[in-house]
Parts: C-alpha cells; structure tokens; sequence
C-alpha cells in the first residue's frame, strides 16, 4: 500500500470535522446569502457545499460497486441542517469502508464511469485521496464566499484539526 491506512482515516476524520465546521458556520447565514449567486463555483454557498456532498454520496456508490440514478438531488436539494445529516451519514460510510476494506483493496483499482460516461480505473488509494481533496478546494471556496458575504469563515486548515485533536 502507498499509503497507510491509518493516514488515510485521519484524512478522512479532518475532512468530517472540517465539512461540519463550515457547515454549522454557513447555518448562521440568512436564507438569502446561502443562495446568492457569487459567481464562484457552484453558484453559491449553499450549491457548493450541496455538490461536495453530491460528489461525496457518488463516490462513495461507486466503492461500493452501486451506481445512483442521479448525481444531485432534485432543486432545491438539501439544506444546511438536512446536509448535517445526510452529509454525516455519507461521512461515517467512506470511513468505515476504508476500516474494513482489506489492505489488497488499496492497491486495486477502482473501474468507475465519470458522470460524461468515460471510464476510467484509478487505485482506491488514490481514489481517498481525491475525495479528500475534492472537498478541501471546494471548502476554499465557500470560505471565499463567506469573505465576500462580509463574514469570517471558521478556522479548517488540517493544521487547525491537527491542534484540536492532539
């Protein structure tokens, strides 16, 4: 394995602590900022933080060898406090799946179809990997947003869990 599977948890537990932080950060803001076009990403504050869940749930399908019907929900979609916790549900399943997952699995590739329909395969490993990352830049983004809204976004920087969790 290229990667332990204990630093793959952890990069799992900061990205929960760090989704619901944002999370219960963007619960204060008012109906009309969650929606506001601020022409970032996925339109808005609530939009991005509904695709990182979005991409989150499909990704999780796919390691478990199910396709969804559909990559969102239909508009408006889920809400701050309904993605607290869907999203939480989401998040405990990647970590339990890397948990159980044998460590041969690691190295394995994961065959998955993009959402234009092109296949690919990709080590599961890497796979982590990349939904760990995918929600970091899109977190960047909502705490731009917040910015841009005129509020301070909360502290979610690995750094900052790492301290929390000493």
């Amino acid at each position: 394995m290229t990667i332990s599977r204990a630093a793959l948890l952890t990069h799992f537990e900061y990205t929960r602590w760090a989704s619901l932080k944002l999370l219960d950060a963007c619960g204060r803001l008012a109906a009309g900022e969650l929606t506001k076009d601020l022409a970032v990403s996925h339109t808005s504050v609530l939009g991005t933080l509904q695709h990182i869940y979005y991409a989150d749930r499909v990704w999780l399908a796919r390691l478990e060898g199910r396709t969804l019907a559909a990559f969102q929900d239909p508009e408006p979609g889920p809400d701050i406090d309904s993605l607290k916790s869907v999203w939480t549900d989401v998040h405990r399943a990647l970590l339990d799946f890397v948990e159980r997952a044998p460590d041969e699995l690691f190295e394995a590739d994961l065959a998955f179809r993009r959402l234009d329909g092109s296949s690919h395969r990709m080590a599961h490993w890497k796979v982590f990997l990349h939904i760990v990352n995918h929600a970091t830049l899109h977190r960047g983004q909502v705490m731009a947003m917040l910015r841009q809204l005129g509020h301070v976004p909360p502290g979610t920087d690995y750094l900052f869990y790492q301290l929390q969790n000493q």
